[in-house]
């Protein structure tokens, strides 16, 4: 009987592993009709919702944005865990000031932890999604304490803490943004650590890319090095941009399918297997299911131990990604193609 117990005990540990259970969540903007019709369509297929319900005032308050705690909205994410997002995004960019100020001292990190535990449970949310972008190096020590508190806030009353952070690929990167972040604090404290892992090509760069594959690699090996794997989500792009030398407006996948038929183009793929055209001097790259597929199996052939993918944005994305989660959700082990093998890279921080 031992022999037939150990080969069980395998069958067993096997059919575990190849059934490891990845989160998947999303970032909802209020502002955007299509989000909604989006999560009233497949919020089935997610996790965790991430509403973009708040953002910091000028004096550091905890503000509602337009359209914050629609009732429509919050029905159509049950089922989700529901985590909104507070952004320090103040008249229009982001905004490091304002957070100095609420981090500088321990009585001002008291009073805004204190403040984002009551939205918290007067809202009956499960926790809060942290989204603070521009951070000068110098801020790493308060924003870890602000978290360090923040944390042992939300855990008291059982509710869940993420952050969203600038990707980067290496601690040599110290400008404002992923400078201002210890990830080796911060992933001590928080539930989950939210990569923005996008916009190596930017409004300003040159046209490229939005995440390439062996980018996208460096930035979760990063990661895993800092923050223990479980707790690393990586976010991957629903977007693209449409470029004019350095200067680019965003995309969704249906406005560029639109772009490319009404200039008579066809789009291809580039190396990330992201779409791509051409026309008029412009420079076009975004996403569609099978690019969003490449990146996945991209991140999942190389770091198959960590804790899932979180998306921007909700409503801008191709409808063909939906069947395509519901499949890694169910069979998340399946062949993975490697990537290529990852080089240095300079980030930036990510796009609002």
């Amino acid at each position: 009987m031992r022999p037939r117990l150990a080969v069980l005990c395998a069958i067993l540990l096997s059919s575990s592993a190849s059934m490891y259970a990845y989160t998947f969540s999303a970032w909802v903007p209020a502002w955007d009709t299509n989000a909604l019709t989006s999560m009233q369509l497949h919020a089935g297929s997610l996790d965790e919702s991430n509403p973009g319900w708040y953002s910091l005032d000028g004096n550091g308050a905890i503000a509602k944005n337009w359209n914050a705690e629609n009732p429509q909205l919050r029905a159509a994410m049950t089922g989700t865990r529901l985590l909104p997002t507070i952004k320090n995004y103040v008249n229009g960019s982001f905004n490091a000031a304002v957070v100095l100020s609420l981090i500088a001292t321990a009585d001002a990190r008291e009073a805004h932890a204190e403040a984002i535990r009551q939205l918290v449970v007067q809202n009956a949310f499960d926790g809060i999604d942290i989204d603070y972008e521009g951070l000068p190096e110098s801020a790493k020590s308060n924003f870890s304490a602000l978290i360090a508190l923040l944390a042992e806030k939300l855990h008291a009353v059982n509710r869940k803490l993420s952050l969203t952070l600038a990707a980067k690929t290496g601690d040599a990167q110290t400008w404002a943004g992923p400078g201002g972040n210890d990830w080796q604090s911060l992933g001590a404290s928080a539930d989950s650590i939210k990569i923005m892992a996008y916009d190596k090509h930017y409004p300003g760069s040159a046209p490229g890319d939005v995440t390439p594959l062996d980018w996208l690699d460096a930035v979760v090996t990063y990661a895993e090095a800092h923050v223990p794997s479980k707790k690393v989500i990586v976010g991957l792009p629903w977007y693209g941009y449409d470029w004019l030398g350095t200067t680019a407006s965003a995309v969704t996948y249906a406005s560029g399918m639109q772009l490319a038929v009404s200039q008579g183009v066809t789009p291809s793929r580039d190396a990330s297997g992201e779409l791509t055209f051409a026309y008029a001097g412009h420079s076009v790259f975004f996403q569609d299911a099978q690019s969003y597929v490449v990146k996945v199996n991209a991140v999942l052939g190389r770091h198959p131990g960590i804790g899932g993918f979180a998306h921007w944005r909700a409503g801008a994305e191709d409808a063909g990604v939906w069947p395509k989660i519901d499949l890694f959700r169910g069979n998340s082990s399946g062949a993975a193609p490697a990537p290529a093998p990852p080089k240095p890279a300079r980030t930036r921080p990510s796009r609002p």
